[in-house]
């Protein structure tokens, strides 16, 4: 079928759509929160029959305390899509686990990631061996104090695959010019048919200048399956997602229509179907263009 070009005047059916919006950068303030009114803007939509949900590079701890009081309808996902939660539920529904010869390759290149593993109680838990930055340092503490986010350091990691640990994801935090070759050695690994190991999610901070993120996550993870996925498993004809990052690429190419915000990078911009102003938020763009009765 015909993609029908965005205008407008479009308006989407909510018994038939599903939207997926991103986090940081793209529903939330410059301060990592919900913009006012938010949340009663989201319940209002939950009581048209919108179906909304969330896709996130965050965990569920910092996740849930910056949706707390929203409603959900669907799982949401985290970790760009290693993981997706029934939030209602208080449940992990699927899970992407990195292969333990694939980690054991990815901490041979060197750099200081955060580890994190899944307990047997499907209790997210972060390692790392030592803060190497003021961005790691910050990191932490951040999550310490405002969300209360359990970490442990430790001297070798190999420790985490003698534990046997469902290790899931890796992140590291530093400056471009710091990054940047890990983020290469990382993209060079593959296994014996030549194929990458991994994927990995390489973007600059929203918040801090000179901030740069390497995420890097099983080959069956990212926001585009999340969109895939979540067609299947809710049987939604029509996916719109909104982004700002170069992480959301993936899911842009998987949706039927796809909106960036105005602080979008450029190459988010150039894969959208429109940009939002500035001025209008995601959650109010919803509302303006889904079917009303």
């Amino acid at each position: 079928m015909t993609k029908i070009p965005f205008t407008d005047t479009m308006r989407f059916d909510p018994d038939d759509t599903l939207f997926i919006t991103d986090l940081d950068g793209t529903l939330l303030t410059p301060d990592a929160v919900l913009p006012d009114g938010a949340v009663e803007l989201a319940r209002e939509l939950h009581k048209m029959g919108v179906h909304l949900t969330y896709a996130t590079a965050r965990t569920i701890r910092s996740a849930a305390f910056i949706l707390a009081g929203l409603p959900f309808s669907e799982p949401v996902s985290l970790m760009n899509g290693v993981l997706m939660r029934d939030m209602n539920e208080g449940r992990y529904v699927e899970g992407n686990l990195l292969p333990a010869d694939a980690v054991e390759k990815i901490l041979s290149v060197g750099g200081d990631p955060f580890v994190y593993t899944l307990t047997e109680e499907d209790e997210l838990f972060t390692a790392y061996r030592r803060l190497a930055n003021p961005y790691m340092e910050d990191f932490v503490q951040e999550r310490v104090d405002k969300y209360g986010k359990p970490f442990r350091q430790m001297e070798d990691f190999r420790l985490l695959l003698e534990e046997k640990q469902r290790i899931i994801y890796c992140c590291y935090l530093d400056t471009d010019d710091r990054l940047r070759p890990v983020y290469e050695a990382i993209c060079a690994l593959r296994n014996d048919a030549g194929e990458p190991i991994v994927k990995c999610a390489y973007y600059s901070d929203h918040y801090r200048p000179g901030l740069w993120y390497l995420e890097v996550f099983s080959t069956g993870a990212s926001k585009g399956n999340v969109c895939r996925r979540l067609r299947e498993l809710t049987g939604r004809q029509v996916i719109v997602c909104f982004g700002d990052n170069n992480n959301d690429l993936p899911m842009f190419a998987e949706s039927d229509y796809a909106f960036a915000v105005e602080r979008a990078v450029d190459a988010v911009k150039e894969a959208a179907d429109a940009v939002i102003p500035g001025e209008i938020g995601v959650l109010e763009f919803i509302r303006n263009h889904v079917i009303q009765e």
